[in-house]
């Protein structure tokens, strides 16, 4: 994930007044950025990251391509576009089951949020590739841009965990001092993304559960899974339960979505 440095972070700028109406060009300019990733989206699906390109999608919408380049400047800004909005659309994707499932105990909603993770990637398993997958050839993800994007979902998680800790629901192994000494770039920045304090150990747990869940999700996306047994699902309820273990979860209850 990349990590954006001070002088990259966004400056939390509110203000009272309210936004205008976007003009009917504004508008039709936005319909036109969305169709252009649309389509980038339906190539991924048909050709993977080779069968991508601006001259492509521009053909497919009878475009020229000096126009198309109007809207994205280079092959790198379109990859990253979908990159923020399949980070994007996975944290959603987690936030939501975290709100309709807040009367439950913090631990069937972090069980459930692995599994809306997974519900996620197999729904959008070109999405999943794009982001967690094989890298894109010649591309680097602009750290300032996907950053934030990237941090969403961990930060969420972790903070559910955090909860979880904190109480007492969570009781897990001891650590060993990983994070003594200076923190590494990634534990910083998570930190200060969150909007509740994450403590080393919180952080250190989560990362090793959402870590092993992501691995589950690819081996299964990329049909390992299928080797081993007909029943995924199973399969996926048991490794689950172990993660929850792992986290020192009272009476973990797996969750499928």
């Amino acid at each position: 994930m990349p990590i954006p440095t001070d002088e990259e972070q966004p400056d939390a700028v509110t203000t009272s007044r309210a936004r205008p109406e976007p003009s009917r060009q504004q508008v039709r300019r936005a319909a036109t950025i969305d169709e252009i990733k649309r389509r980038s989206r339906e190539k991924l699906a048909d050709a993977g990251h080779g069968g991508l390109s601006l001259r492509a999608v521009a053909r497919d919408m009878r475009m020229s391509s000096a126009a198309i380049y109007r809207y994205f400047p280079n092959h790198s800004d379109l990859v990253t576009a979908l990159c923020i909005d399949a980070y994007t659309a996975l944290a959603d994707t987690i936030d939501e089951t975290r709100r309709s499932r807040g009367d439950n105990p913090t631990s069937d909603q972090i069980a459930a949020a692995f599994a809306a993770a997974r519900a996620w990637a197999k729904a959008f398993p070109h999405d999943f590739a794009l982001i967690f997958g094989t890298p894109v050839p010649g591309y680097h993800a602009p750290a300032e841009a996907t950053g934030p994007a990237a941090a969403r979902a961990v930060t969420t998680m972790a903070q559910m965990y955090a909860e979880a800790f904190t109480s007492g629901a969570a009781q897990p192994e001891p650590l060993p001092a990983v994070l003594d000494g200076e923190k590494g770039p990634l534990a910083t920045y998570l930190m200060s993304m969150s909007e509740t304090p994450i403590s080393d150990d919180v952080l250190v747990h989560m990362h090793s559960a959402w870590a092993s869940n992501l691995g589950f999700i690819y081996s299964e996306l990329w049909g390992n899974l299928a080797l081993l047994s007909t029943n995924v699902d199973a399969m996926y309820d048991h490794h689950l339960t172990n993660i929850l273990r792992a986290l020192g979860l009272t009476n973990p209850a797996p969750a499928q979505t």
